[in-house]
């Protein structure tokens, strides 16, 4: 717990709070006006969110950053949000997963694809897209509509660059060949951007004025061209909800539900039409003004700023919030709560939506845990277990000959992954193969820390391979006095599944007991051989240099450069070693020994 006597020390200025665990671990930040009276609110009443209270219980120190002013805490706490993703603020569940569409403003030639980073090199973004597919479509469209390059040259080029199949059917402009002006390629990037925007209107009447200018010219070719982007975005539009008279672009936000069962959804309205919906399942961490911190996530990712935002709830911080959202967006924003008129009706549109979407994910989720149940339910049955095994633990074997020895262990709690509990081990104590030894050294280190840390232990544990393999662990296992732990092995083969103290293999029949067990074993499998492929990569990246003592980075650097290539610092002689800077007479002769030791 906090000391309650250093809660009088903080400042009484604007700035931003970081608490900690006893292991310096930062849990939360958050901003204030008052350092002081904020972060003071924590302690002095009692809590009814369930994860408030366990973050006050946590929280052994504070660190906090003064600022001059809100807006700076504003900006500074997300930047150290985004940095730390600490596990009581806001989250959204998979949010680093998100796309964005990119527009590369910042090159000659602008090209347009789909990127989950978002960097500082003047591009355009538009999303986050929650619905790949959906995001995928848009950028078909915009491909079919604007015929955007799609290459990866940087213009200009150094090397003169030839047309492509996309200039022959129509798909570029060939700006590699001066096929199209500057002004001209521009100009379809700007129709693109108010496209991705939502504002069809704007580009359907800059596209006609366009077409009558072609066509005043008798540049007939290019006024079809005008022609059949109107067409097509016209059929888009067709396709729209009209859901407001007015024209004001606005984002419509709506969260149902609460806990890791939480849902929010953004409903974009452009130029009076729905222009799309995305939907965040979030976890709401310790914060009770989760629309503010919603608003700070998406906004601060560098999502569009509409006009007008309407929130279903109130938003705490208005005052930092609304100049913020003005600063991004280059002019006025308002964000507001609506009681009545069409803006209600839009709100109420957006929270069905949310409701529904919490509860179809509910749905998905009890169906998951209902085709699990059945599963480890006929686990329990066939192994005899006394519990229902919802957290299994699976460890695996990889190696290559007699080098890059490892293993995995893999975790599943209600037959789904656990991700956070798999483990990766390099074998330290086995010479040559020897699976049964490894097997043993592995399970011996998982369980000691487990029981060291006081962590949660595993309902089952399966081992990859036979009765070695088992004996193994079930050694291992007694060696840490966890002697009641459950523990099968199960054979690639014939699908046996071993048991200590039964002489005879047990063979389940084709189900969901066996289909979860293979899933377990297969995933454990996995994660070792990309374990072993991911050191035997580096291994090949490595030098014979690198074992040769009196050989460091800067010595292997100048060699290389001296000779070119290790081909070539075998072949040397001690006299031609000793032109390089740094080696001398006895260095050199080892290095040639050593080297020719290597080639034998």
């Amino acid at each position: 717990m906090m000391d309650r006597e250093k809660l009088d020390e903080l400042p009484e200025h604007p700035g931003v709070y970081l608490m900690k665990d006893g292991e310096a671990s930062i849990l939360y930040v958050g901003k204030a006006n008052s350092l002081r009276k904020r972060v003071r609110s924590y302690f002095d009443r009692t809590h009814d969110s369930p994860r408030l209270r366990a973050l006050v219980n946590r929280v052994q120190t504070i660190d906090t950053i003064l600022v001059d002013s809100e807006k700076e805490a504003l900006l500074l706490e997300q930047n150290l949000i985004k940095q730390h993703q600490p596990r009581y603020n806001v989250r959204l569940k998979d949010d680093k997963k998100y796309p964005f569409i990119k527009l590369t403003m910042g090159d000659l030639y602008p090209r347009i694809y789909a990127t989950r980073n978002i960097e500082s090199d003047g591009s355009v973004y538009f999303g986050p897209y929650t619905n790949v597919k959906a995001m995928r479509r848009v950028l078909k469209l915009i491909h079919q509509i604007f015929p955007i390059r799609t290459c990866t040259y940087r213009f200009p080029t150094k090397t003169p660059v030839k047309l492509c199949l996309d200039y022959q059917i129509g798909r570029c402009l060939g700006p590699c060949e001066d096929k199209v002006t500057k002004a001209e390629y521009d100009r379809m990037v700007e129709r693109a951007i108010l496209l991705l925007q939502g504002k069809n209107r704007s580009v359907v009447d800059d596209l006609r004025r366009a077409m009558r200018e072609a066509s005043d010219d008798h540049s007939f070719e290019v006024a079809a061209i005008y022609r059949d982007q109107i067409r097509s975005i016209e059929r888009v539009m067709e396709r729209q909800r009209i859901t407001s008279q007015d024209i004001v672009d606005r984002d419509v936000f709506a969260i149902a539900g609460s806990g890791s069962d939480a849902v929010a959804v953004l409903m974009r309205v452009r130029e009076g039409k729905m222009s799309g919906r995305e939907v965040f399942p979030i976890d709401e961490g310790a914060e009770t003004d989760i629309m503010d911190a919603l608003l700070k996530k998406l906004y601060g990712s560098g999502m569009p700023v509409p006009k007008e935002v309407l929130c279903d709830r109130a938003v705490v911080d208005r005052e930092g919030i609304v100049p913020w959202l003005t600063e991004l967006r280059g002019s006025a924003v308002r964000v507001l709560v609506p009681e009545r008129g069409e803006k209600r009706k839009l709100l109420a549109l957006a929270r069905a939506n949310a409701e529904h979407q919490r509860e179809a994910l509910m749905i998905q989720k009890l169906a998951r845990k209902d085709r699990s149940y059945h599963a480890l339910r006929e686990l329990q049955r066939a192994l005899e277990l006394p519990l229902l095994p919802r957290r299994i633990e699976c460890f695996d074997i990889s190696n290559l000959g007699d080098r890059d020895l490892v293993a995995s262990s893999v975790c599943f709690l209600d037959g789904l992954p656990e991700k956070s509990r798999y483990r990766k081990y390099r074998i330290r104590t086995v010479d040559g193969v020897d699976d049964f030894a490894s097997m043993h050294e592995v399970v011996l280190r998982r369980f000691r820390k487990l029981l060291r840390e006081g962590d949660e232990l595993p309902d089952l544990v399966v081992v990859d391979g036979g009765k070695g393999q088992l004996s193994a662990a079930v050694r291992a296992l007694k060696e840490v006095n966890a002697v009641d732990m459950r523990v099968v092995s199960l054979a690639k083969k014939e699908e046996e599944i071993f048991r200590p103290g039964f002489r005879e293999s047990l063979k389940l029949a084709d189900g969901p007991g066996l289909t979860l067990l293979r899933r377990i074993r297969d995933e454990a499998h996995r994660f070792a051989i990309g374990y072993q492929r991911d050191r035997r990569a580096r291994g090949t990246r490595a030098s014979a240099l690198d074992a040769i003592p009196g050989v460091g980075g800067e010595r292997k650097a100048a060699i290389l450069r001296h000779f070119g290539s290790v081909k070539r610092v075998k072949e040397a002689s001690v006299e031609d070693l000793c032109a390089v800077p740094g080696v001398g007479p006895k260095l050199a002769r080892t290095i040639r020994e050593r080297l020719s030791e290597a080639v034998r």
